[in-house]
């Protein structure tokens, strides 16, 4: 019995790494670049999922037509407002990802922002507090690309991490001691 208990233990602790690697990815990926709120172009070297972020707030919220739009040979790239906005640090300043979107060509491509004065964005990550706040002016605001992955990617990641460490540690507790529920 000890040994399943064992073998529970080890899978914790693999889930645990594997989940652990995961969230790394999200929190360390790369800054393809800085933009202007006036006419951008970056060149993306390899096909994937990028996000554009908001930098100067916890908060960030599209209160009417503001968009970002990306073109590349005359293409027009489908940008998704994210749902769940990852937050971090970006030259001491907190950023919200707020548009996703897949380039599928790598090459030069024009990023352009529409309304941009309907763009809401706010210190806090409160409700409480932002409540109290006025909106942010545009010029202590920024915008990044950066490379992204999916949601479902992050929730799996961070519930692999959780529940492997909580496997792992109850499996290794019941390998030693299988007689602790007695």
């Amino acid at each position: 019995m000890q040994v399943i208990f064992f073998i529970i233990g080890i899978i914790g602790l693999v889930m645990f790494f594997f989940g652990g690697k995961m969230l790394l990815q999200k929190y360390r990926s790369k800054i393809i670049g800085e933009l202007k709120i006036t006419e951008n172009e970056i060149n993306f070297e390899k096909s994937g999922l990028y996000s554009i972020c908001v930098v100067g707030g916890g908060y960030a919220n599209n209160q009417g037509n503001f968009e970002a739009i990306i073109t590349n040979n005359e293409t027009e790239l489908d940008t998704i407002e994210k749902d769940l906005k990852f937050k971090f640090r970006h030259k001491g300043k907190l950023a919200t990802e707020f548009y996703q979107f897949e380039i599928e060509n790598p090459g030069i491509h024009k990023i352009v922002f529409k309304n941009v004065e309907d763009l809401e964005v706010k210190e806090s990550m409160l409700v409480s507090k932002r409540l109290f706040q006025k909106k942010s002016p545009m010029e202590k605001i920024g915008f990044i690309v950066k490379e992204s992955s999916s949601s479902t990617k992050f929730i799996i990641g961070l519930l692999m991490t959780v529940f492997g460490f909580n496997i792992a540690g109850w499996g290794i507790i019941l390998a030693f001691n299988p007689q602790i529920f007695k």
